[in-house]
């Protein structure tokens, strides 16, 4: 009696948890991840970037992780195989299947459906099975190349319908080409990913617009090569037994590889070829090039950009500063892949460049400049005879008179070597030294003023106080504002001033004066004239002078004969001579002060130069001078009102 009690306890036990166990089945079962396989599954294929030709030979697509459907039914695994163009194709695939209901013993599938890519069978049995594919290439029975095997498809047969509570719908690539070249790609695969995972009905395909793309009962998707190009939506539906239905869609673009773009004028387009996936790109396996072109009328087009063994991330072109002119441009890209038979190529596009009216900030700046120490014949933009110890002070207006901000902004400002910062004020703040910066370079200085955000219709004001330092020689300097900072886009933004300029001096007056030279002298001289040398007569000067004074009071030149001309070999021996300056017709004598030159008040005194009866000339005082090297000393005098 203990016994029969004991046996129905346990009966009545197993039967409780069958039922429990069928009503939670999501609850109470979970996927298997690691399926036993018969043969290790073979890498699946590659394609340069998802749309070149198959890099790498194998299965593009694979069967099912898991099927889960309910006795009587049909049941559907598909696959593909592909190759690289480099394969034996007088080799033809074989396909063979294996089952296994436990994992480790595995027998052939039913010779009526075994044979082909695709498993079609009604199953007899309630339980799980695992099948793989084996797929061979031969010649004639006889000679076996490359074989592939499939990932581990399980199934599961119910005995009861599961219903789908709802269900997700993937692609295997959302963008396809519509064009008929076995560069691209054109075709994917949807599948469905149902809740609960082992609901038993099978998912229906649709597509919302069939002249753009197609699908198939296994959730092929063809993309047209018409060169249409939109979106698509595509729906997979499950109609469960219990008279529900639940579906989901997924959108997917068809295109011809590009994008059209619109920018502003002074701004840079993009364009970029879509669809590439860098994940599956085989670096071993092969080149690819991209050419880009630009159509530059009916019947042309120029190539602006050729790359080869880039990263999907590099195949792009960017245009260089857009022009109102650039307006409706065509741009086209041909990839182009090397193969060991010659090269395969595609070209892409195009892709439309409407370039609208600039819309960039429009930073305004106003420039003046003034000598705080002289200020004398200047203006707002140009000083003149700024010396050492001026004090020259810049004052800058930027008025941002647009509808965009402008972030990370900056002046420079040339300034002369060795000019010394005194102060900077923005508005009436006077800046940190850590607010600006002094970078020098052969010719100059770069003064730079951080001023952060310039937002749009924000006036700013700068006022720069500076002293001139170390100014040897007369020199004209040309500086001009630019402001530089980044738009709301990030790009750099430029914005020039008007030009300012500073006429520096040193504020003394130079000269330098040659020797004089006369023509030769005879035993027996009969002309007591003698006449300078060409190289002391006009064009040449005697005399340069380099007059930079600032405030030119009157100036006179005197000239002095200080002593006899001496033979320079015997100094006791004198030449009866004596220098005359000739002033037209008339001459006065040198061994008095003579004057040879003078300005008026605010005059430049000028080079000296003579033509060659004017001026200093020998007089001999007889006929029968000693031959030989003279010279006296001559006395050159500036004398003002001063000194």
């Amino acid at each position: 009696m203990k016994i029969k009690l004991l046996i129905s306890f346990i009966i009545i036990f197993t039967t409780a948890f069958f039922l429990i166990t069928n009503e939670q089945t999501i609850i109470a079962e979970t996927e298997e991840s690691n399926p036993p396989y018969k043969f290790k599954p073979s890498p699946d294929a590659k394609r340069f970037w998802d749309i070149g030709p198959i890099t790498t030979s194998g299965y593009t697509e694979q069967p099912k992780e898991h099927y889960y459907i309910i006795l009587g039914e049909k049941l559907h695994i598909e696959t593909n195989v592909e190759r690289t163009p480099l394969s034996n194709f007088f080799l033809v695939p074989q396909y063979h299947w294996w089952q296994s209901t436990d994992g480790i013993t595995w027998t052939d599938v039913n010779k009526k459906t075994n044979g082909n890519s695709s498993l079609d069978f009604i199953p007899t049995t309630i339980g799980k099975t695992y099948y793989q594919l084996r797929t061979s290439y031969v010649l004639s029975h006889v000679y076996t190349g490359s074989i592939f095997y499939s990932k581990v498809a399980t199934v599961d047969v119910e005995r009861e319908p599961v219903s789908a509570k709802e269900v997700k719908v993937h692609t295997r690539a959302d963008y396809l080409f519509n064009i008929d070249s076995n560069i691209t790609r054109g075709t994917t695969f949807a599948y469905s990913s149902p809740t609960p995972f082992n609901a038993t009905e099978s998912t229906k395909w649709s597509v919302d617009k069939p002249d753009l793309a197609t699908i198939n009962e296994d959730g092929r998707i063809f993309a047209n090569t018409k060169g249409k190009s939109g979106i698509v939506k595509v729906t997979g539906t499950i109609s469960n037994k219990d008279d529900t239905v639940v579906s989901d869609s997924k959108e997917i673009t068809i295109g011809n590889g590009l994008v059209d773009r619109t920018a502003h004028e002074g701004k840079k387009a993009r364009f970029e070829i879509q669809g590439l996936n860098n994940d599956t790109r085989d670096d071993e396996s092969g080149d690819i090039t991209i050419n880009w072109y630009k159509q530059v009328d009916s019947q042309h087009m120029k190539l602006v950009k050729s790359e080869t063994n880039l990263a999907s991330n590099d195949a792009f072109y960017e245009t260089q500063k857009l022009r109102l002119e650039d307006d409706n441009s065509k741009y086209y890209a041909e990839i182009v892949v090397k193969q060991a038979k010659g090269n395969n190529s595609v070209l892409i596009g195009p892709a439309t460049l409407n370039v609208l009216p600039p819309n960039d900030p429009k930073v305004e700046i106003s420039a003046t400049i003034t000598n705080g120490t002289f200020d004398t014949s200047n203006t707002e933009n140009q000083l003149n005879d700024v010396t050492n110890g001026d004090w020259i002070n810049y004052s800058i207006d930027l008025y941002n008179n647009s509808q965009r901000d402008v972030h990370d902004s900056y002046v420079t400002l040339p300034l002369h070597l060795d000019t010394q910062i005194e102060s900077i004020k923005i508005g009436s703040t006077e800046i940190d030294n850590s607010d600006y910066s002094l970078s020098t370079n052969e010719k100059n200085q770069i003064l730079r003023i951080n001023l952060n955000n310039l937002d749009m219709h924000q006036e700013k004001t700068l006022f720069i106080a500076t002293t001139v330092k170390n100014i040897n020689d007369r020199e004209s300097f040309d500086s001009q504002i630019d402001f530089h900072g980044l738009d709301p886009d990030s790009d750099e933004y430029t914005s020039q001033g008007n030009r300012l300029n500073i006429n520096y001096i040193n504020n003394q007056l130079t000269a330098s004066i040659k020797d004089l030279h006369f023509e030769p002298i005879t035993l027996f001289n009969h002309n007591n004239l003698k006449y300078r040398i060409s190289a002391n007569n006009d064009p040449n000067e005697v005399i340069s002078i380099d007059d930079q004074r600032r405030k030119r009071r009157p100036l006179k030149l005197f000239l002095k004969q200080e002593s006899d001309f001496e033979n320079k070999d015997n100094k006791s021996i004198k030449l009866p001579a004596d220098l005359r300056y000739y002033d037209g017709d008339s001459f006065t004598s040198l061994t008095n002060k003579t004057l040879i030159n003078e300005t008026t008040y605010g005059q430049i005194f000028n080079s000296i130069k003579w033509h060659k009866d004017q001026g200093p000339l020998l007089h001999i005082n007889n006929s029968n001078p000693i031959p030989g090297n003279y010279s006296s000393k001559l006395t050159w005098q500036f004398e003002d009102s001063v000194t």
